[in-house]
């Protein structure tokens, strides 16, 4: 499963703002798997991985009518999710957090993203898939602080220049 959170990780990272049916697909495909292992839906690993691509699919599908709607709702998950996991991640102390601030920072993305749409998507999709790439994946002689500084920067200048020179799907 790490693997597969790497893949989608870097897929968020590069290509979120690009296609919005992407974007609210893997942060579906997210939910899924953290609903399925909170809550103990499945037994195996490869029930896991199937129970999260359908959610991701299902949340794909739900963008291509709902799309305004769906990527404010991955707003607002992607955001709680980057408050309560990158602290972890990075290796800082996490005492803090708690669910008001969880949603407080979740609600601030959706509405940022809701009222100026590219910008804030931008940011949010790139440290969503800088969180799922550091927590899944270690490079030794790179530190979880480093290689965050890295990847979110190679995700900003990547989806800033897709979004300048191509034509990203619109409503």
């Amino acid at each position: 499963m790490s693997v597969i959170l790497v893949v989608i990780g870097f897929i968020l990272l590069v290509a979120g703002h690009q296609g919005s049916w992407l974007y609210v697909g893997g942060v579906t495909f997210l939910v899924g798997s953290l609903l399925a292992d909170q809550f103990n839906i499945v037994h195996s690993e490869i029930d896991m991985i199937i129970f999260s691509f359908t959610s991701g699919v299902l949340g794909a599908l739900l963008c291509a009518y709902l799309r305004k709607f769906m990527v404010t709702l991955g707003a607002l998950i992607s955001g709680g999710y980057i408050c309560y996991f990158l602290p972890g991640a990075l290796g800082w102390e996490t005492g803090w957090i708690n669910w008001v601030i969880v949603l407080l920072v979740g609600l601030a993305f959706a509405v940022m993203t809701f009222i100026w749409g590219a910008l804030p998507l931008i940011l949010v999709s790139t440290l969503l898939g800088a969180t799922l790439i550091i927590q899944n994946m270690s490079i030794a002689s790179v530190g979880p602080i480093g290689m965050f500084i890295v990847l979110a920067i190679f995700g900003l200048v990547a989806q800033w220049v897709l979004w300048h020179y191509s034509k990203p799907d619109t409503e």
